[in-house]
């Protein structure tokens, strides 16, 4: 996810440990919890902000803080790692009715991109706050299932002063399965993280595209947390609600330009194994670099790399004969999908930042080239790869 003042933002120095008081208190002893079954579920917003994203801890925190209600019949746990020291704060509202954030673990100094760290952190959180099922948002610098180090920015998954967590250690670290995975990070929505995180979720939400973010919250607040968790905590978690409603505050953002950017689609995993056996009979065998002009078929960035190509746009130009066929089924995967006109990329020239999009069909896909050698070697090791065969060079 980028920061998108056109100039680069400062880094925000500040003590983490002062954000949660007074509204809340160290507590090194949990509270008791309610008994599993009563509860819809417990959510995990996962801030892996050590980096110029530093400031969005104290943003999110009190924002999610601030609409907690009630009858939200859940748990909410944030974990918030931005240089000084990581926490982890419990947010609920008391008998009285009064909105509380408490700082329930505090951490030494660590890596929020260490696939050790998110592992013991969604452990001790089912473990201290069980319930029915376990939704989790991750708010970082991503680039979808790019290697550690291919671009200077953004990274990977999650970054911490420059060391990054890749997509097939994530997949790795989660320790059970979750009802819902919420990226709030640039360049997930590709068929290929949907893909590696099929048996780790059931549903994901993510865009194909730069996810848009500001200091000025009113402007660009990423995905739009004054609202997630009256999705979120719904008896039956309400994802099309949580990507339309970051959709509409996009679409509709009241000083267009660049700010009108938003891409977004909802995943159903367990439709993902059908899609693949499909595009493998498509793509076995194809050499789409050299079939196609990549400059001609839709892209999400970054920059003029081709790296992220529109799935049914791709499609559409090598297999023309059998695209409505793929797309009637890509299109069974979804529970929601939407775009606005056109895309931010902070790669792109700053006289022209917004790319028009022609043609969305939700996910992005890599496409194999010759000049990327290394990334085509990395590129086999991912589960969709090896599983639909596609042509590498």
């Amino acid at each position: 996810m980028f920061v998108m003042l056109f100039r680069a933002i400062k880094k925000l120095l500040w003590g983490i440990s002062l954000f949660f008081l007074p509204a809340g208190c160290i507590n090194n002893e949990d509270p008791a919890p309610a008994p599993p079954d009563t509860l819809y579920r417990t959510v995990l917003v996962y801030l892996g902000v050590d980096n110029n994203f530093g400031h969005e801890a104290r943003m999110k925190i009190d924002t999610l803080w601030r609409h907690w209600r009630g009858d939200y019949y859940g748990n909410l746990l944030v974990y918030a790692d931005a240089g000084k020291e990581s926490v982890l704060v419990r947010i609920y509202q008391d008998s009285s009715g009064v909105n509380l954030k408490d700082t329930v673990r505090v951490y030494s100094v660590e890596d929020s991109a260490d696939p050790a760290v998110l592992k013991r952190v969604l452990n001790e959180v089912k473990a201290s706050w069980p319930a029915q099922g376990y939704g989790l948002v991750v708010l970082s610098h991503a680039t979808g299932w790019l290697p550690d180090g291919t671009m200077a920015r953004p990274r990977s998954i999650i970054d911490d002063q420059g060391k990054q967590m890749e997509l097939r250690d994530f997949a790795a670290a989660l320790p059970y399965k979750l009802e819902f995975i919420l990226f709030d990070a640039c360049l997930m929505g590709s068929v290929e993280v949907m893909y590696e995180l099929k048996d780790k979720a059931d549903f994901i939400v993510a865009s194909p595209t730069e996810v848009i973010a500001s200091t000025d919250q009113s402007k660009a607040p990423g995905f739009i947390y004054t609202g997630m968790m009256k999705h979120l905590m719904a008896p039956v978690a309400d994802l099309k609600g949580v990507a339309k409603e970051f959709y509409d505050f996009y679409n509709n953002h009241p000083d267009g330009g660049s700010w009108r950017s938003a891409t977004v689609t909802v995943t159903e995993t367990a439709k993902l194994d059908t899609l693949a056996s499909l595009s493998k009979s498509l793509l076995q065998g194809v050499d789409g670099a050299s079939l196609v002009n990549l400059a001609e078929i839709q892209t999400y960035g970054y920059g003029n790399n081709y790296l992220y190509t529109d799935f049914g746009d791709y499609i559409r130009a090598v297999q023309p004969q059998r695209y409505d066929e793929f797309t009637n089924l890509l299109n069974q995967c979804f529970v929601y999908k939407a775009h606005t006109p056109g895309y931010y990329s902070a790669g792109n020239d700053s006289r022209d930042p917004v790319t028009p999009i022609t043609h969305y069909s939700g996910l992005s896909i890599y496409v194999p080239q010759q000049a990327y050698t290394f990334m085509n070697g990395e590129y086999r090791k991912l589960k969709w790869v090896q599983r639909v065969l596609p042509y590498i060079p």
